[in-house]
């Protein structure tokens, strides 16, 4: 889970990239539940302040909550959190789509 570029490991810390996957999934689960028989939801936009480093082995934890819904999109906001405090923040927006629709 380290930042890496290229196919080599450019910072021994935990990536941004790895960030936006676990808000991701965080994301998923809140909203996964509500979703009918023929919904789904995908990503539609992140922003993300990565304020902080965590380094390879500390735990980290992420927070997150829905704070906005409507017939559209469900928005996240979300705080990531390590020995040392909020490593990052921000907000996750998924629009619900017709399931089926993606992916062919």
């Amino acid at each position: 889970m380290t930042a890496r570029l290229f196919d080599r490991e450019i910072h021994p810390v935990y990536a941004t990239a790895w960030m936006v996957r676990h808000v991701e999934e965080a994301g998923r689960l809140l909203v996964e539940p509500h979703l009918g028989p023929d919904e789904d939801a995908t990503g539609y936009s992140i922003s993300i302040t990565h304020q902080r480093s965590a380094a390879v082995g500390e735990n980290i934890e992420v927070n997150a909550r829905v704070v906005g819904v409507d017939e559209r999109e469900c928005s996240v906001a979300f705080e990531v959190l390590g020995p040392g405090g909020v490593v990052g923040y921000g907000t996750f927006v998924q629009r619900y789509v017709r399931r089926g629709r993606l992916g062919g």
